[in-house]
């Protein structure tokens, strides 16, 4: 701690020259012991000349001398960082296979089980001389840039990490698609969303959301989890706390890392959703008959791919669960069904049956022919 591998070295020969030398002044044939060590010991090379053998200087058999002023490599690193505005940085370095495999040759040969690569130290070395040029901190976790450093030639190249942004959005229009152009769509959200990345000069922006709805489908209530991340940011700075447009309105923004999108992916196909759907039915329907959609209250729907989805298999099974259902009549042929399912559910094909390739749905429960005039999620827990 608070010393340097060159120092532990340089106090390891310090150690092993008064040994040999000791052992050489004693008659011990250490002749080609002291030789070796000299080539990389001053004290020994001067030991020796002193008594008339004369030993050429070696460069390390592993570094090649390599490592001898590595901290020189901090200004071109500390250059290639200029306009960037970044709060936090990590050195990364690229070194010569051979150096490496001489590096563990030694490791395999001397059965060195602890100790620091020369990797790690460039990287450390050059970080810390980096840390006083810059006055910024290293961050080994998540740095907001890495100056990954050719220890050879001396080339910089800069890796910018993504900004990752977590919060929930509320989709207000009926033709907004989420991440491209399809049928129906008016708008893309991510095209909607790009004054986030050109504040932060990034170069791309992607939308990471906890499921999605269909084009015409409203997020209302709490929104809808989401991870907006920011391609090759130049700016790192000034995270806001929300977003709002015409169609789309984010809260509760705060920095994320790459696990909250891992997550946010795995808690879609579980989490309970709440769907708000206007009906139209080819009867007229009684209280009598929405009664009979307490039949659908805990039951395990399966469905077959829907047939407006072509990019799946057909032949594909899906099986979620209802919760609880709720209707109401709001004109003679029209109803207001209130959904809560898991996540996952083809909400409009439970409805109408799609033909049905969904069993059970509310028309088969209901004995009628169903239209889903619109639908809104209203809750995602």
């Amino acid at each position: 701690h608070g010393i340097e591998n060159y120092e532990r070295g340089r106090s390891l020969k310090n150690v092993l020259h008064m040994k040999l030398v000791y052992e050489y002044r004693n008659g011990a044939d250490v002749l080609e012991d002291l030789k070796a060590l000299a080539k990389v010991h001053a004290p020994t090379k001067r030991f020796l000349a002193s008594n008339g053998v004369k030993v050429e200087e070696a460069a390390c058999y592993i570094c090649g001398g390599l490592l001898s002023n590595i901290e020189r490599l901090a200004e071109p690193a500390a250059k290639a960082l200029e306009g960037i505005e970044y709060n936090t940085f990590q050195v990364g370095s690229v070194v010569p296979r051979e150096i490496t495999q001489r590096e563990q040759e030694i490791v395999t040969k001397l059965g060195v089980e602890t100790g620091e690569t020369i990797k790690h130290e460039i990287n450390r070395r050059v970080g810390k001389a980096l840390v006083e040029l810059v006055k910024r901190p290293v961050s080994k976790e998540r740095p907001d840039v890495i100056a990954m450093i050719d220890v050879v030639s001396g080339a910089v190249r800069v890796v910018r990490n993504p900004i990752l942004l977590a919060g929930r959005y509320l989709k207000l229009s009926r033709t907004l698609a989420q991440s491209r152009m399809v049928p129906g769509a008016r708008d893309v959200m991510e095209k909607v969303l790009d004054p986030i990345r050109e504040k932060f000069g990034g170069s791309e922006l992607v939308v990471h959301a906890a499921g999605r709805e269909d084009v015409d489908v409203r997020m209302l209530g709490n929104g809808r989890p989401l991870v907006v991340e920011v391609k090759g940011p130049a700016r790192y700075r000034d995270v806001p706390s929300g977003f709002a447009a015409d169609s789309v309105i984010i809260t509760g923004l705060r920095p994320a890392i790459r696990n909250d999108v891992r997550e946010l992916k795995s808690r879609a196909k579980t989490s309970v959703k709440l769907y708000r759907a206007l009906v139209l039915s080819d009867k007229p329907l009684a209280a009598e008959d929405f009664a009979k959609l307490k039949e659908l209250e805990g039951a395990v729907i399966v469905q077959r791919t829907p047939r407006r989805i072509k990019r799946l298999s057909p032949k594909l099974k899906r099986r979620r669960m209802v919760y609880n259902l709720a209707a109401r009549p709001v004109a003679e042929r029209i109803f207001e069904l209130f959904i809560r399912c898991q996540g996952g559910l083809y909400v409009k094909e439970f409805i109408h049956g799609d033909g049905g390739r969904t069993q059970p749905s509310v028309a088969s429960i209901l004995g009628a022919a169903l239209e889903v005039i619109e639908l809104d999620v209203l809750d995602v827990e």
